[in-house]
């Protein structure tokens, strides 16, 4: 994920240079109150993803998740915590640096940390190619997404489908099947989301964002409901999908 930058406008106070560098924050959001990686109330908020923990942590009301897990969890500092199996960077650079050879470069590597709004932030912003507002503050596609991200299954593969995760990843090296040998067959032949096996934010126990959307996908004749990575590039799943049943099906 880049390292991406953030104009500082010369009028506002800061102690940061004019253009912060992921996961800094800029100087438009100079002074304002945070919550910390560990849970603590910072202020001023050094980093971004501070000023988003205070209503996206560990907040009440911080609403409720968007896809259905298998484990489910809404408190982003605790998904993106560096202590999970994985997570993308928003906190510090990445794990797993040797399975994602998807990654679109120079913009992101495997040394990269991203911010919150790469991801949610307005569609017509320049982030998407536009002259509006920077930031989360509206778009037409939930929640607040810059790019298009479709999460239910049976929609056909495009490039503005899974418009989101096409700007990090290469379209062409995920689908050739370059790290999961089935990426292919799952999400254009049996027409399976992103979501459908992948949590955005990240996962406690589960290397590569696997969170299964049960909606989609359940425990098998045994009762089995798990992914097990056995090396670079290979796994194991228990689990029922679109019909199929896995029994310690590898790959």
């Amino acid at each position: 994920m880049r390292q991406a930058a953030r104009w500082v406008h010369s009028s506002l106070p800061t102690t940061s240079c004019a253009n912060a560098v992921a996961p800094n924050i800029s100087g438009s959001m100079a002074g304002v109150t945070g919550v910390t990686a560990a849970g603590g109330t910072i202020k001023p908020a050094q980093k971004e993803y501070e000023v988003c923990f205070r209503c996206h942590a560990d907040s009440r009301d911080r609403g409720e998740a968007t896809v259905m897990r298998q484990f489910p969890l809404t408190n982003t500092r605790l998904q993106f915590s560096t202590g999970n199996q994985s997570y993308h960077p928003v906190e510090a650079g990445g794990k797993n640096s040797a399975s994602v050879p998807s990654l679109i470069s120079p913009a992101w590597t495997v040394n990269s940390v991203m911010y919150c709004t790469d991801c949610h932030n307005s569609d017509t912003g320049p982030g998407a190619g536009g002259s509006g507002a920077n930031g989360p503050h509206g778009s037409e596609f939930k929640p607040l997404l810059e790019r298009n991200l479709e999460m239910t299954d049976y929609q056909s593969e495009s490039p503005s489908a899974y418009a989101l995760c096409y700007k990090c990843h290469n379209r062409s090296v995920v689908l050739s099947n370059n790290s999961f040998p089935l990426h292919n067959s799952h999400v254009v032949t049996d027409k399976m989301a992103c979501t459908t096996c992948h949590d955005s934010h990240g996962v406690a126990n589960a290397p590569h964002l696997i969170n299964f959307n049960t909606l989609y996908v359940s425990p098998n004749s045994l009762g089995q409901l798990s992914y097990t990575s056995t090396g670079l590039f290979k796994g194991v799943c228990s689990l029922t999908c679109h019909g199929v049943d896995h029994k310690n099906t590898a790959y």
